[in-house]
């Protein structure tokens, strides 16, 4: 099942995720792109980088880090593969700001009161325009994309497997620090490399041409 992303417009068309995505940085964009591209792509998205907020009108959170800044945009569901993106901010606290937690809701409520038929993703807009505009953001971004990506569903694997790090780095007889690094960016990952991952897991690698 694959998820399309719209981003809440204001009753007066003013698109607040979208302001919140144009005032990042090329890099940092890219990062929080990359993350809400796994909304649309994976089934099952770690908690890492999306979590439901307990105690909220089904208000969930898409969780960003880029070194030592922290990035959360607030969404929900309008159905089961519609995902709708209220706003951004950067966290400087431990604790959710409750007044960005009642925004969303706010934005929820009326979207729901207002809402029409939409079925191209938002996201993938913003991403084709913002590519012909920061050069960037552009720069390595699907081949980026495919590497996180890949990280992050090696990662999934291996939890659901019961393994730790450690473990999984037993069995193919490496260091964990290697299994870290590919799970956080798997960059110039080797076929042979993600085959004998699979293999340590009890999966199979499949390889697509699109």
């Amino acid at each position: 099942m694959t998820r399309t992303i719209i981003f809440y417009r204001t009753v007066d068309g003013k698109c607040p995720v979208q302001d919140f995505l144009d005032a990042l940085p090329g890099k940092v964009a890219q990062k929080v792109a990359w993350v809400l591209r796994l909304l649309e792509d994976l089934e099952m998205v770690p908690a890492t980088y999306f979590k439901k907020l307990i105690g909220t009108e089904d208000i969930w959170e898409c969780r960003i880090q880029y070194g030592s800044n922290i990035y959360r945009i607030f969404c929900f569901f309008d159905s089961h593969s519609v995902v709708i993106l209220t706003h951004g901010f950067e966290k400087k606290s431990m604790k959710t700001p409750r007044q960005e937690i009642e925004r969303a809701e706010t934005y929820r409520c009326d979207y729901l009161n207002r809402k029409g038929q939409k079925e191209m993703s938002d996201l993938k807009k913003y991403i084709a325009k913002r590519k012909k505009t920061d050069k960037e953001f552009a720069e390595g971004f699907e081949e980026g994309y495919g590497q996180f990506k890949i990280g992050v569903v090696l990662r999934q694997a291996r939890e659901s497997a019961g393994l730790t790090q450690e473990e999984l780095a037993v069995r193919l007889k490496t260091q964990k620090t290697a299994i870290s690094r590919i799970e956080n960016h798997a960059e110039d990952i080797k076929l042979s490399t993600l085959d004998r991952v699979a293999k340590a897991l009890g999966k199979r690698l499949e390889v697509n041409i699109v």
